[in-house]
């Protein structure tokens, strides 16, 4: 079965750090966690507070509890809304993680699907599962 953690190390190096570009869409962002998308995300609470500290934003590197949290939030809404740990081939589930990384998840789905010949619903179907694993 797929293993989130190669998924998400191939990934990570892309996300970058702290970033708040104001002709950015996303606006401010850390780890390619955008705020204006998921401003309920419990790190934004320690970004926050190390703005007031010295070295803002390279103090964020050495806070341990924020960077245990940013994996957690990638596998919860961008690998099991797939379902990554049940397909069979790394290498599809990799290409599916880092869609749904760059284009959203709705969209990175839909694409899938399509690639797999099945109608478009938004989520994964069992049948786009199987046909996924018939491949590996």
């Amino acid at each position: 079965m797929a293993d989130f953690l190669i998924a998400y190390n191939r990934t990570k190096p892309f996300e970058g750090g702290y970033v708040n570009d104001p002709d950015d869409l996303g606006g401010e962002t850390y780890k390619g966690i955008a705020r204006k998308a998921n401003p309920k995300w419990e790190g934004w609470e320690i970004v926050d507070f190390h703005k007031t500290l010295p070295n803002f934003p390279r103090n964020l590197e050495t806070n341990q509890k924020l960077q245990n949290m940013i994996p957690g939030f990638y596998k919860k809404y961008y690998w099991d809304v797939f379902w990554g740990d049940k397909i069979k081939s790394q290498q599809i589930a990799n290409e599916i993680y880092d869609q749904c990384v760059n284009l959203g998840v709705n969209r990175a789905l839909k694409i899938a699907q399509r690639s797999a010949g099945h109608k478009e619903t938004g989520k994964m179907s069992e049948e786009l599962l199987a046909y996924q694993n018939s491949l590996a």
